[in-house]
């Protein structure tokens, strides 16, 4: 905890259970696990890459957690989790994507809630 100041959890555990879940993966392989977490890093690390004014830049996240010296541990989530075959059948709006964020479900990382 010294050398850190924000860390981005994921958990294997619930990457299987997500793939197997909500991409219908029966038994998800490393592939699988790893598209996930390069689609999470890619989306967090957009900020750094590309200009632009609603960006959140990962170092606010650190300037945000100031008043909270205890918070290094981000829950990561994605969604929407769709599978291949699903995607061009669900039609997703703002509110129902920001609503499925906080289920735990689409939860990459396992805790007590």
């Amino acid at each position: 905890l010294e050398h850190t100041d924000v860390t981005f959890c994921l958990d294997n555990e619930a990457l299987y259970d997500a793939c197997k879940a909500k991409l219908g993966i029966e038994t998800p392989t490393y592939s699988n696990l790893n598209r996930i977490i390069a689609q999470v890093v890619s989306s967090l690390t957009a900020s750094l890459r590309f200009d632009g004014s609603l960006n959140v830049d990962v170092n606010e996240f650190q300037t945000n957690l100031v008043p909270y010296p205890r918070i290094h541990f981000m829950l990561t989530s994605y969604a929407p989790l769709l599978s291949a075959s699903r995607v061009t059948h669900e039609q997703n709006s703002v509110a129902d994507m920001t609503n499925a964020v906080f289920q735990q479900g689409n939860m990459l990382t396992k805790c007590d809630a």
